[in-house]
């Protein structure tokens, strides 16, 4: 028997299997960089889930937030399938909401890139279903974003998870779940700050990239636009390290002691006079023929803190010198330039629709006055708790509710681990022209800009207006930053802030912080401490009504009981907002309807209009009855849906004795057709 060629086999065969174990052996340190790379992404995704929920679990039939706007936001996603669907409409015009004479969504959340990937990537699902798969990923594109930039100036994982926890998950975020969509979608600023960062390094086309965000921004919230172009003044300028303070060696004159002398006794008699007006109530002062009233202290406080600044000033002398030269400043206008010119480029539908406005004097903003101006962030704030924690979110809640404010808008909780960690940071080095010392610096920067922006037009202190006045409360005179109206919304870009800086610590100081399970305890203590499920939901009804008018013929519809309302005012009528999502399901023109900044003259026009008038009238409950108005003639609506447990007994007796032909009924709600 021939044996030699058995032999040869098994000795082929043994090196084969050999070189298979070398070649996985060489591959095992590729197979573990593949993971660790792809791992971080994962586990957003995980989190993404796992902290909205149960939304995952009620994709078609709820929507986060109780009833509001997070009922407008869906519209949003369904008039972008329609447009699409419908050759020749304009998106940013509609006469699908405040029927017949329609609206512009130029200055409203129009949330116009979301739409289109609900109209077109997501136009499968119902638009519920696309609203709520936004939501879960704009959760992981906070985290994903908010972890590239980190990885950008700090080559760490950990500390870059860490960063992406303390921002994506931010109370900021989870506060703005509850019906504020545009304002989830935070991902294009950590985006932009990434961008922007490579192009003051003067890397290729990285300031393209910043214009195609900050476009990408202006179709998602308008907010984010106006604190992307004020990061690039802090950004670029801090970068350079222009601004210089020093004090001078040699003692203050004696007249500008005397002055010290003179402002220190002022802010003491102010002092004085505010205390007494707290404990006594103040008074009326006659002043020959006027009469002065003192019945708050804040002018008194005002008084004190311009005294006190001036005395400060006084003592300390700071000389402000800004130096930079003809090549930082040529550099930062190239990087302005590109940036401003892909916007505008890009932007330009939008911005087009804009002017227009403008022009034909339809803007809309808020208008108020000193008292009357929305306020900000309570100093009290970062330690009063987060208010959707599932432990300790109602204690939080009736925190801020004893500091007179709505949490939403002014959201403070910073965390303990992440306020422990923040002040570590504080002995970081920040005088290096290099990372990350000189990302440190920039960003402290970034974060004390936007802190004293956040605070408001006053400084509160647990609810109580200190009387200093702060630069937000100046806004109101720059023009298209004044429709940013709510200071307390800058908070997210603290957070932005706290978390590149939490990261630079932790990833320059990784031997001092202890090993990665201390620093993965770090990440999971944060998360804990961010914890916002279960996220309250909103369960979505479809009446049977509703199919039956979306076979019915073309004609707008008005819905019973009825309104009309916007963002800056408490509107007419009913303020049930759910006609708006009830509009996804029907597609008919919707008379009335609330959007964020509707026509002002919306209630003078609906005036003059049979029936719609009187449901307007009899909707509000609030004025005399007014003349039932039967000429469904020259009413603007061909279809009425009646609501009978939402009604008062004006309405359905004013809508019973109308000319109509009952089409369906169903649950207490009926369709008619007007005659």
């Amino acid at each position: 028997m021939n044996t030699a060629k058995p032999a040869e086999e098994a000795k082929i065969a043994e090196a084969k299997i050999a070189e298979a174990k070398t070649a996985e052996k060489a591959n095992a340190p590729n197979r573990r960089g593949l993971f660790a790379v792809l791992a971080p992404f994962a586990a957003f995704a995980t989190l993404s889930i796992a902290w909205t929920w149960p939304l995952a679990r009620h994709l078609n039939d709820a929507l986060p937030g109780h009833p509001g706007d997070n009922f407008s936001f869906v519209w949003n996603l369904w008039w972008m399938r329609h447009v699409l669907a419908t050759p020749g409409l304009p998106y940013f015009h509609t006469d699908y909401l405040f029927y017949p004479f329609g609206t512009t969504i130029v200055d409203h959340p129009h949330t116009a890139l979301p739409a289109l990937a609900a109209a077109t990537l997501l136009r499968g699902p119902p638009v519920a279903a696309a609203q709520n798969v936004l939501l879960i990923a704009y959760v992981f594109a906070n985290m994903a974003c908010m972890y590239a930039l980190a990885m950008d100036i700090i080559p760490s994982r950990r500390a870059a998870l860490v960063a992406a926890i303390v921002f994506g998950l931010s109370p900021y975020v989870a506060v703005h779940l509850l019906g504020h969509f545009d304002l989830v979608a935070a991902w294009p600023l950590p985006l932009y700050a990434l961008a922007l960062r490579r192009a003051v390094d003067r890397r290729s086309h990285a300031a393209a990239a910043a214009g195609v965000v900050l476009a990408a921004a202006a179709y998602i919230a308008y907010y984010y636009v106006v604190y992307l172009c004020l990061l690039t003044v802090v950004y670029v300028f801090a970068s350079t390290d222009a601004l210089r303070v020093s004090r001078p060696q040699t003692s203050p004159p004696r007249a500008a002691r005397l002055a010290r002398l003179g402002f220190a006794t002022a802010a003491v008699a102010a002092a004085a006079i505010a205390l007494a007006i707290g404990v006594t109530g103040g008074a009326t002062v006659a002043v020959g023929a006027r009469e002065i009233s003192a019945r708050a202290p804040q002018n008194a406080l005002t008084a004190m803190w311009l005294a006190l600044a001036a005395c400060a000033l006084l003592t300390w002398r700071p000389r402000i010198r800004i130096r930079a030269s003809s090549a930082e400043v040529r550099s930062a206008a190239a990087i302005a330039s590109q940036i401003a010119a892909v916007f505008i480029v890009l932007a330009s539908p939008l911005l087009w629709e804009a002017a227009r406005l403008v022009l034909r004097g339809e803007y809309v903003t808020q208008q108020y006055g000193w008292r009357s101006i929305p306020l900000g962030v309570d100093a009290l704030a970062p330690f009063a708790g987060h208010p959707l924690h599932p432990l300790f979110g109602s204690a939080a809640a009736r925190a801020y509710g004893a500091f007179g404010k709505d949490y939403v808008e002014t959201i403070g909780w910073i965390g303990v681990v992440p306020l422990v960690l923040l002040a570590a940071s504080v002995w970081s080095p920040a005088d290096s022209g290099r990372p990350p010392g000189r990302d440190v610096r920039i960003w402290r920067a970034v974060a004390v800009v936007f802190a004293v922006w956040a605070l408001g037009p006053f400084l509160t202190i647990g609810g109580h207006d200190t009387g200093l006045k702060l630069p937000a409360i100046l806004l109101r005179y720059v023009p298209l930053v004044e429709n940013a109206r709510m200071p307390g919304r800058a908070i997210v870009m603290v957070f932005m802030a706290i978390a590149v800086l939490i990261a630079c610590h932790l990833g320059s100081a990784r031997e001092r912080i202890g090993s990665a399970g201390v620093q993965w305890s770090l990440a999971a203590a944060i998360a804990f401490e961010y914890w916002a499920a279960p996220l309250p939901l909103t369960t979505l009804d479809r009446p049977n009504v509703y199919e039956s008018l979306a076979a019915a013929g073309p004609g707008a519809v008005c819905e019973a009981p009825m309104g009309i309302g916007d963002g800056l005012s408490a509107g007419v009528g009913s303020q049930d907002r759910r006609v708006l999502f009830y509009a996804t399901q029907h597609e008919h023109p919707l008379v009335g309807g609330y959007i964020g900044r509707m026509p002002a003259d919306a209630y003078a026009r609906y005036e003059r209009m049979p029936v719609a008038a009187t449901l307007l009238a009899v909707s509000d409950g609030t004025g005399p009855a007014p003349p039932l108005d039967r000429d469904v003639a020259r009413a603007p609506c061909r279809y009425l849906v009646l609501h009978r447990s939402r009604s008062s007994s004006a309405v359905i007796s004013y809508v019973e004795t109308l000319p109509a032909t009952e089409v369906a009924s169903s649950d207490g709600v009926v369709l008619y057709r007007l005659q």
